[in-house]
């Protein structure tokens, strides 16, 4: 003999609310976690524009000491100024 199937119960609407309560949540942590990474990916991006700017500064100002470190533009001042080498009597050497 079969018995009869009891008809089972519907989930109760605090089930489907959790479910959907917690639908929302992981899709707004989602979307939280892609606003982070977007910025992140702009701050990196302005990381790289200042890195790109202060390696070019960089550059110009090793080129300016350079320049002005010369030994040709040296010995122009040096004449300019009256400057010349110490004569030898001038030179005292250390023990």
């Amino acid at each position: 003999m079969n018995r009869p199937l009891k008809p089972t119960s519907r989930p109760s609407r605090v089930v489907a609310a959790l479910l959907s309560l917690a639908l929302v949540a992981a899709a707004f942590a989602t979307l939280m976690v892609r606003l982070e990474v977007t910025q992140e990916g702009y701050r990196i991006s302005a990381l790289r524009v200042e890195l790109r700017d202060l390696e070019i500064e960089n550059q110009r100002l090793r080129l300016e000491a350079a320049r002005l470190s010369s030994h040709q533009r040296l010995h122009a001042l040096a004449a300019k100024y009256g400057l010349r080498p110490p004569l030898p009597e001038h030179l005292v050497m250390m023990p």
